[in-house]
């Protein structure tokens, strides 16, 4: 039991900070002295967290709050690089007892079609708080010399190196006057520890940051010593009834602000570690993710890169561009940019799950293709991209998509739940999952997670509106569908004049009916023909497609048979 705890603690993609390893510790190591049924939260207070005899838990929520995001931790560990450990740790929910329970080795994955076999590598990610100056000076040598690399013999190696994206420190945010400095302390290590799961972002050690900010030496030493393109900085500030939290994202090459934002919370302890999971998801949600500040300059770079002269990460950038109006006349153009990048990058994880879904979207969009084979490679694709990277939830959601379009409800539903544990503030995956829940007839649960998604970002692909259509005509709402639909810019989408024919029809104006049914035929001539294939890939079920099919008449859409 002891050494699954330490493999816990010890991998480097267990995200907990150090109070919460110590908190696991404690826990486990009262467990195995006979004291399970004594551990509690006051005892958690004080042996952990500092807490005196005065403690009050209802005053002061740290033990329940750092409980929830310690069984996050936990199930993010085993979601991805513990998924095959023979011994589980758990801590259930209404109490701080551990759990340990021995798993039944999986079945070992089916292999993947011949052109798939390639040497698995999965990206190494360096991720350290709470490490002394000569530790982490070392590590960050290492680090520098593993990740960035920057002599002519270290370019000339035979190795490839697995694409990356924009590297950035997060420097230990600052406590001003006598403000909560367990407030910023807390923000710091979780902000590093939330970053650092978005797989193409390179999160320089906390250390090193914390080394530049106490020698004073300048915010560009950052880019000249370890390569970073940005560093994020903030503030705590006691104004007495209220503390104010400020957080900077700074753009090295140009040494300006690009990102700035304030927060204020009460003063009570009650009220900070409330706020805390909010403020941490608001600056996640603005700054990562394809659609953040952190990769908006490189999506926009990568645009502008001739498509012959991208590589493999430009390939990625610019998938996930294409993704914001899914304009299907570009969709040939990225494939071939993507399988293209595989071929330089053979190890790359995510360029395998963004593959996923552009054969998907063959069959999703009714473009070309045998259906049966193109599942396939769809799903040889997914899997490809979770054996290199257990922890990268892109792959586990096209693992779950590509489950979804074959009605495996059940098994959709498990892998979309790994993917949002994996990454619980990407805008990106929330959508995809929420919007396929909601489909399936989880309406409540499914639009809840879009609302997330787009209340993350403003800067989010309109396609995130879509799924709140698809309710409202669920409903009868058809003017409220027609509002929102109103919001999307994306007038080469498929759905876009379907909708708008189907929704004009219903509200009796058929002049904008058949205007748009115009267009839906301009865009898929044979639309007609495909329609029942493409509706059933969303598992919409029979009386909605009809209901759909319905409108779609009667906006003037002749069907074969009719």
């Amino acid at each position: 039991m002891r050494a699954q705890l330490q493999r816990l603690l010890t991998h480097p993609d267990f995200s907990a900070t150090p109070q919460r390893c110590a908190f696991l510790s404690y826990v486990v190591e009262e467990y195995l002295a006979g004291r399970g049924d004594l551990i509690k939260g006051v005892s958690i207070a004080m042996s952990v967290f500092g807490r005196d005899e005065t403690f009050d838990q209802q005053v002061d929520p740290i033990v329940r709050m750092e409980a929830r995001r310690l069984r996050q931790d936990i199930d993010g560990y085993y979601a991805g690089p513990g998924r095959d450990d023979p011994l589980r740790l758990s801590i259930p929910k209404g109490g701080y007892t551990p759990r340990f329970e021995r798993v039944t080795p999986a079945e070992q994955a089916t292999p993947a079609p011949e052109a798939l076999h390639v040497k698995p590598l999965a990206p190494k990610r360096f991720v350290f708080a709470g490490l002394g100056v000569v530790a982490v000076a070392a590590l960050s040598a290492l680090m520098w010399g593993l990740v960035v690399g920057s002599s002519a013999s270290d370019r000339s190696r035979p190795e490839k190196m697995l694409p990356q994206g924009p590297v950035m420190a997060v420097l230990p945010f600052e406590t001003l006057g006598d403000g909560p400095s367990f407030f910023a302390e807390g923000i710091t290590q979780q902000l590093t520890s939330e970053l650092a799961r978005f797989r193409d972002l390179w999160v320089l050690p906390l250390g090193s940051g914390q080394r530049q900010a106490q020698s004073g030496t300048d915010l560009q030493s950052l880019r000249s010593e370890f390569n970073a393109e940005f560093a994020l900085e903030g503030s705590v500030v006691d104004k007495g009834d209220r503390i104010l939290l400020s957080a900077r994202l700074i753009d090295l090459n140009n040494q300006r602000y690009i990102w700035v934002n304030d927060y204020s919370v009460g003063s009570a302890p009650k009220e900070i570690y409330a706020a805390q999971d909010e403020i941490i998801r608001d600056v996640i949600g603005k700054l990562a993710g394809k659609y953040g500040v952190l990769t908006q300059n490189a999506m926009r770079i990568a645009a502008r890169t001739p498509p012959s002269n991208r590589d493999a990460y430009d390939c990625v950038l610019s998938y996930y561009s294409y993704q914001i109006s899914i304009d299907l006349a570009r969709h040939p153009t990225i494939m071939n940019c993507i399988q293209r990048s595989l071929e330089q990058s053979p190890d790359y994880a995510e360029a395998w799950a963004v593959l996923s879904n552009l054969y998907l979207q063959q069959i999703r969009f009714g473009l070309s293709g045998d259906r049966q084979e193109i599942i396939a490679a769809a799903e040889a694709a997914s899997r490809r991209a979770v054996e290199l990277d257990p922890s990268l939830a892109a792959g586990h959601l096209m693992q779950a998509n590509a489950r979804f379009v074959r009605g495996d409800i059940e098994g959709f539903r498990k892998a979309g739940h790994v993917a949002v544990g994996l990454s619980p503030n990407d805008g990106a995956i929330l959508a995809h999952f929420g919007m396929r829940l909601a489909f399936s007839g989880a309406w409540d649960e499914g639009l809840a997670l879009v609302d997330r998604a787009i209340a993350f970002n403003p800067v989010h692909p309109h396609w995130y509106h879509f799924p709140r259509v698809f309710y409202e005509f669920d409903q009868g709402n058809y003017q409220r569908a027609l509002a929102v639909l109103d919001q999307i810019d994306m007038p080469n989408f498929l759905w876009t004049p379907l909708w708008s024919a189907a929704l004009h029809a219903n509200l009796g104006q058929m002049e904008e009916a058949q205007a748009s049914l115009n267009e839906l035929l301009r865009q898929q001539p044979n639309f007609a023909a495909q329609a029942d294939s493409i509706l059933a890939i969303w598992q919409l079920g029979e009386r909605f497609e009809q209901k759909l099919l319905g409108s779609l008449q009667l906006a003037g859409l002749v069907f074969e048979d009719s």
